[in-house]
C-alpha cells in the first residue's frame, strides 16, 4: 500500500520528566484554545490520553474539577506540571524516571477524541 508523508500528520513527541510532561512544537497547535486538560490511562493498550478542554467546558461542571489539570502553553512547548500525575503514570506503567532526565515517547493528536495520545508501547 502506498502512503504519503504529511508534515502536518498530528504526530509529535511527549517527554515525561520527574515533575511534568511536555509536548514538542508539532503538537502545540492542538492546545490553542486549551484551558485545562484531563489525563486518562489505558494500561491494556499502553496509552495515555490527554483530553484538551477550553474554558467553557472546563468551567461548565460537566467534568469533575478535581480531575482537571492546568497546562502551560508557550511558543516552543506545552507542559503539564504535576509530580503526582507523573508518579501515578510511573506506577501504572512501571517506569523509573531518572532525576534531571526524561523518558520520551511518540504522541499524536486524535481529532475524534480531541486528545493527544501518548504511545507508551516503547520509549524513544
Amino acid at each position: 500500500m502506498l502512503e504519503f508523508y504529511d508534515q502536518n500528520d498530528g504526530s509529535g513527541l511527549a517527554s515525561i520528566y520527574e515533575r511534568h510532561i511536555s509536548f514538542n512544537t508539532k503538537l502545540i497547535k492542538y492546545f490553542d484554545d486549551c484551558y485545562k486538560v484531563r489525563v486518562g490511562i489505558d494500561t491494556d493498550e499502553k496509552k495515555i490520553y490527554v483530553f484538551i478542554y477550553n474554558k467553557d467546558i472546563s468551567q461548565s461542571g460537566e467534568i469533575p474539577e478535581s480531575s482537571l489539570l492546568s497546562v502551560q502553553v508557550s511558543k516552543s512547548y506545552v507542559r503539564i506540571s504535576s509530580k503526582q500525575l507523573v508518579e501515578y503514570i510511573a506506577s501504572k506503567f512501571k517506569l523509573e524516571i531518572p532525576k534531571k532526565e526524561f523518558l520520551q515517547y511518540k504522541a499524536s493528536y486524535n481529532d475524534a477524541k480531541r486528545a493527544v495520545i501518548i504511545d507508551m508501547g516503547g520509549k524513544l
